[in-house]
This record gives C-alpha cells, structure tokens and sequence, in this order.
C-alpha cells in the first residue's frame, strides 16, 4: 500500500527579519550616541596643545616674577656695644630683616644670639689677657633677582682685632641667602642651578681651582676640592660668590677667600 506524505506546514521565518531589524536599530542608536558626543577632532602634531602650555607657564612665570620684585625688603640696623671689660670689648652691628614690614623673628633672633653669645662666652676668660681686644661685627645686604625668585643675601663678618696693633686675629663671614616670596632660607643647592646650570658642581670647582692657583695658595696637582652644599655663598650682581673661611680651603694664612662664579645660566 502506498504510503501517502502529508506536507508538514512550512516553519515561521520572521524571526530573521526581526532580529535584522532589532540589529539596524540598535547599531543606529549607538551611532547616534557616538556622533553626538564626539569631542573636536585633534590634528596629531598639531602645536596648538603646547601652545596652550606655553602660554600658561609663561603666565605662571610672570606671575612669579611680578610677585618678586613687588615684596618689600628692609634691613636695619642692630647695634651692640659692651665695655666692662677694657680687655675684652665689643662693637657689633647686626642686621635685622623685615619682609613687607614683617619682623622676620627667627632668623633676627638666630643672628643676634650667634653674635652676642660668641662675645659673652669668651667675655670671662679673656679678663686676664695682656692686650686689649675689640670684637666686632659688620655685614653687607644684596638684593637680586635671580630668575623669578628675589633673593637677599647678608654677609655676616666677625673680627677679633687687637687694639694696639689694629690687626684682626681672626676673620670669619657667614652668610644667609633668604628667599624673601617664601621667606625661607636657601641652601647651595637650591639656588646654584637657576644661577649657574645644572654642571653648577663642576663650574664651582673649576672657579676655584683657576682661584688659587692665579693666586699661588697652591699647585694645580695639590688641589683637591668637591662640593659639599655647606659652603657659605651669597648672590651679588646675580653672580655666586662661594666663600671660605680661615683652614677650609688652602693655609690658615689667607684668613677669608671669596670666589666671584659668574651667572651663565642664561649665557
């Protein structure tokens, strides 16, 4: 007997068409969204972003410098004078900072007690000594500008003269360079790189070898120096001074050296 196939009804096909139609939709959507949050096209290599920088840095430094050169410096005098003891006298006169009228009290304290404890600790046993001793204590102050920082630097010197013979037995300068925006104290290493380069260690030996032996304190193959970030130093004329007392650098003969570093940070 023959066998008779019935056809079976053709399954729904519209399902490929939906989800063709939901695929359109969503990719539509997501393109939309893409285009209407595109940020403006950046050129590769374009100089406009540095540009931009440059021009913010050069505002920030004109900021800075204007900021400097705008603060009020004065630096008074502070005298000390004590004669009871004929032996042993003193005759002082000591600076006393102020930023914008600001008393700068620690550091005028820190200075005035270096000095005045000095005389008063030897004011006792100096009663006994045959000739007659006057300690004194005079300094200098620069301002400088020294990129956009201002700068003042004090050079503090204190002697011991014998009044009979009007000679110093002993010399001694110590400096204080005081960054007058943060009114802060400046080490070497802070401030050698805006005045003479990044090579500023290199360049400081150089000055000084050149220093003494132009001045015959000694022989090039006899000097050996490396710079230690203590050195007293102070700025004049934009230019760095390094100075070294009596016995820190050649013979206790040469009782202060102080060495001119011309400014070639901008050479």
């Amino acid at each position: 007997m023959e066998t008779m196939r019935i056809n079976e009804p053709k399954k729904n096909s519209k399902w490929p068409v939906v989800l063709l139609f939901l695929f359109l939709a969503v990719g539509g959507v997501i393109i939309y969204l893409a285009i209407s949050n595109e940020q403006e096209p950046v050129v590769i290599g374009s100089k406009e972003p540095e540009m931009n920088k440059l021009v913010n840095i050069e505002d920030n430094t004109e900021e800075k410098l204007n900021e400097a050169q705008n603060v009020g410096v004065e630096v008074k005098n502070v005298r000390f004078q004590d004669k009871s003891n004929s032996k042993w006298k003193s005759n002082m006169t000591i600076p006393q900072v102020y930023i914008n009228g600001e008393d700068l009290e620690e550091l005028n304290k820190e200075i005035e007690n270096k000095y005045t404890n000095v005389f008063n600790s030897s004011k006792e046993n100096m009663k006994n000594v045959e000739s007659n001793y006057t300690y004194t204590v005079t300094y200098n102050s620069y301002e400088n500008m020294v990129g956009t920082k201002k700068i003042l630097s004090l050079t503090i010197h204190s002697r011991t003269v014998d009044d009979e013979k009007q000679t110093s037995i002993s010399d001694t300068i110590t400096t204080y360079n005081i960054n007058v925006v943060s009114k802060e104290k400046l080490t070497l290493g802070s401030i050698a790189t805006d005045v003479l380069g990044k090579d500023y260690k290199s360049i400081i030996r150089s000055n000084l070898l050149n220093y003494v032996v132009s001045e015959n304190m000694m022989n090039e193959s006899d000097f050996t120096y490396a710079t230690t970030g203590l050195e007293e130093f102070y700025i004049k004329d934009s230019n760095l001074h390094i100075v070294f007392n009596a016995g820190e650098l050649v013979d206790k003969k040469y009782n202060v050296v102080d060495v001119t570093i011309e400014n070639t940070a901008n050479k």
